[in-house]
């Protein structure tokens, strides 16, 4: 039993020593960090080590980007949307002018056609052929016992008063008049059956499209008959309702801008007309404005949207309305202005200016600075922000970025003020 307790004995005291030494070891380093901490050369020399002797450095914060637009002061009129649809300037019922049977019929629902070329419908004329061939005949027939008549006649005239009483010379000129009426109605005859020989080739009346086939091939027709609907192309109506307090705005011969809707594009078109007529109850008049439909691009049946000018125009400072923020709290434009900085270097600053809007056209919108300061910012010339002002601060920096001047070529002239750069 005492050879096995005999090295339990021996780990038990080497355990120990081993704590024992742990512990003044921590002691020791200890006292060691303390004397350190209070030497003041230790505790320099250790902020050299870390930085900490340099100089705090600034944070700086990255330019925000905007795209910008130049301000102008010309006219600039409020623009209010009116709506109507587009309206085929002509839509017509092709009916035959002569009876018989239809031998062609080259046409279907949706061909364009050519006025006064594209055949719609080709009617038998057979029996007018004959009709005009008899009626040539007939006055041939005529000429002759015309001519004879007329021939003796003058034979009578030169025997009245000795061998031929007056009457005998009265009946011979009425049957001269009797025969010459009878080949006059011949002749009309005959022109009437030519005239209805043309007819019976019956082509496009107008440049437009075939809406619907009514008649077909192989049928019989009677004078009046309808064979197709067509309806024109090339230029087209655009017929919107605008009300009685604004209608003495429009001008006739006027540019008018209209909105397609569904096909999201925006035309120019002239005003032709007002309807001096209000048909409803709406104390709305008929305005028609007319177009060029695009190639068949604009339909009728579409719907349009007119933008009317329903004020006088007026000098303002006129922006983009994407320069505009609106609020309940009032409307803001930023503007872009050039300032040097504490380095002397230059930089661009965004500045608010408090605005009231005056007009709204389509696109651009007239306003006026509230302050003194702000009209010293917003003057013509000054680059008004577009894109990436709604999350400004006051006098933060910006970097501006360029539109590309081809994407704003060929886009239609908008409503409202003179057509800006």
């Amino acid at each position: 039993m005492k050879h096995h307790r005999f090295p339990v004995l021996i780990i038990s005291v080497a355990l120990t020593c081993l704590l024992l030494g742990a512990a003044v070891t921590g002691y020791l380093l200890n006292q060691s960090f303390n004397r350190q901490l209070r030497n003041p050369q230790f505790l320099q020399s250790a902020l050299q080590q870390n930085g900490g002797g340099q100089k705090e450095k600034k944070r700086t914060i990255a330019p925000a980007v905007v795209r910008v637009s130049t301000a102008k002061k010309e006219g600039i009129n409020t623009v209010r949307p009116f709506h109507g649809k587009l309206v085929a300037i002509q839509l017509a019922s092709v009916s035959t002018e002569v009876s018989g049977l239809v031998i062609a019929l080259p046409i279907e629902a949706g061909q364009q056609v050519e006025g006064g070329k594209t055949l719609i419908a080709q009617i038998d004329k057979t029996w007018l052929e004959l009709n005009i061939a008899q009626t040539v005949a007939e006055i041939k027939i005529l000429e002759q016992q015309y001519g004879y008549q007329q021939s003796e006649l003058k034979r009578v005239e030169q025997m009245a008063g000795r061998a031929i009483s007056e009457s005998e010379l009265n009946n011979q000129r009425m049957l001269c008049e009797q025969y010459q009426q009878s080949l006059e109605k011949a002749k009309i005859a005959n022109r009437e059956a030519t005239e209805k020989l043309k007819r019976t080739t019956i082509l496009a009346p107008f440049d437009g499209y075939v809406v619907r086939r009514v008649a077909n091939q192989g049928e019989l027709l009677s004078p009046g008959a309808t064979i197709a609907e067509i309806v024109s192309h090339g230029q087209i109506d655009a017929v919107v309702t605008v009300g009685e307090e604004f209608i003495n705005h429009i001008p006739i011969g006027s540019d008018m801008p209209i909105i397609i809707p569904q096909l999201g594009i925006r035309v120019v078109g002239q005003v032709r007309a007002i309807v001096p007529y209000d048909i409803t109850t709406t104390q709305s008049f008929p305005v028609i404005v007319r177009l060029d439909d695009r190639g068949g691009q604009l339909k009728a049946g579409m719907s349009a949207t007119a933008l009317v000018s329903i004020t006088d125009q007026k000098e303002e400072i006129v922006v983009l309305k994407d320069a505009v923020l609106e609020k309940p709290g009032g409307s803001t434009v930023w503007t872009a202005v050039e300032e040097k900085s504490e380095d002397g270097t230059a930089v661009i600053l965004a500045k608010p200016v408090p605005v009231k809007v005056s007009a709204k056209a389509v696109d651009f919108y007239g306003v006026v600075a509230e302050t003194d300061e702000g009209k010293k910012l917003l003057a013509a010339g000054a680059k008004t922000i577009i894109e990436g002002a709604e999350r400004l601060t006051a006098n933060q920096q910006i970097r501006i970025i360029e539109l590309d001047p081809k994407l704003m070529q060929n886009l239609p002239p908008a409503s409202g003020h003179k057509q800006m750069d």
